[in-house]
């Protein structure tokens, strides 16, 4: 027991390989789960999560690393979280790719650029 005990640090300092470590951080799914939560700290989570993204796309924009967009240059936070939940409720398939994306394809999709 002690020789195990005493092992333990080595082993939390063995690298995991590559592979193991894939993962994201907010999916669609969890996305979704906080949005529909009616606890106010989770109503909170998914609406900070989907205001950051936005906000990191048109920091994108700005210093040249995005394509434009044609949200509204005032929409709410309220506008832009029903959205989304809307297009994850629409299209379940979807939900399992990275919550980042599905904003940007959801607010996209409801406000698309002219041709």
């Amino acid at each position: 027991m002690r020789a195990l005990l005493l092992a333990l640090p080595l082993l939390a300092a063995t690298p995991t390989p590559v592979a193991a470590q894939t993962y994201m951080f907010e999916t669609g799914t969890t996305l979704l789960a906080k949005c529909r939560n009616r606890a106010p700290e989770y109503s909170l989570a998914c609406t900070a999560y989907i205001v950051g993204v936005v906000d990191g796309i048109r920091k994108d924009m700005f210093i040249g690393r995005a394509r434009p967009v044609c949200w509204p240059d005032r929409m709410s936070a309220d506008e832009a979280r029903g959205t989304v939940i809307a297009y994850l409720e629409r299209w379940p398939d979807q939900r399992r790719g990275p919550a980042s994306v599905l904003v940007s394809v959801a607010l996209n999709e409801r406000w698309p650029c002219q041709k």
